[in-house]
């Protein structure tokens, strides 16, 4: 497995982000004009979904790995990523009282979750020592 090259993966991140951003806002860009969306199937799947689930897949892709491999995690990524989201939903229902702070860790989460969820799947790409140390020998 190569390791990643910064400078190429980031373009490819922000041009697929982009992208997929922009193909969502015809079914999400509603959301954009108000401050609260309640929890139904429709805003479910329209809006608290592509929030976590674009920046994955935007991660995922612009990794440039096996179509094949790609295809597994993105499928394993949208699943827990539904997890993720209805575990916080059923958490501000169930704990009423402190639903303003819940609200804060999952804005929190949801910044964080495609990410720490992208380096779950190709941490051998960035952190792998073999790697690192057979580039140092080639140098």
């Amino acid at each position: 497995m190569e390791r990643i090259q910064i400078m190429p993966f980031l373009k490819r991140f922000i041009i697929y982000l982009t992208v997929l951003f922009i193909v969502w806002i015809p079914f999400g860009g509603k959301y954009f004009a108000s401050s609260v969306v309640i929890v139904d199937l429709e805003n479910f799947i329209l809006f608290y979904l592509p929030l976590n689930f674009i920046p994955f897949m935007s991660l995922i892709l612009a990794s440039a790995l096996e179509k094949r491999k790609t295809i597994r995690i993105l499928m394993i990524g949208l699943g827990l990523t539904v997890v993720f989201n209805l575990i916080t939903i059923y958490l501000q229902i169930v704990f009423l009282a402190y639903q303003e702070q819940l609200l804060y860790i999952y804005a929190i989460g949801r910044i964080a979750f495609p990410f720490l969820l992208w380096l779950t799947f190709t941490h051998e790409m960035i952190f792998d020592s073999k790697l690192t140390i057979e580039s140092r020998k080639k140098e």
